[in-house]
């Protein structure tokens, strides 16, 4: 079985839709989407970034913590 190749996005130079597929450019190159197969994971996606958003924002807030308590 062929490997597959793993492309990390660390931030987008443009995206567009055409025909029905949305090109997402990048360094790598571009990566075409299907807008249908998107949107059916857009919820998904969404929950997914809602909830490491949320450990993100406690980090940051455990850390200010601990410098006010240091004060």
């Amino acid at each position: 079985m062929k490997e597959k190749k793993h492309i990390y996005v660390h931030e987008t130079h443009t995206f567009y839709e055409h025909h029905g597929e949305l090109h997402i450019e990048c360094e790598q190159g571009t990566i075409v989407w299907n807008l249908e197969t998107l949107y059916n994971d857009l919820p998904h996606m969404l929950s997914y970034c809602i909830e490491e958003h949320k450990k993100k924002e406690r980090r940051i807030k455990k850390e200010m913590e601990k410098i006010i308590k240091k004060k």
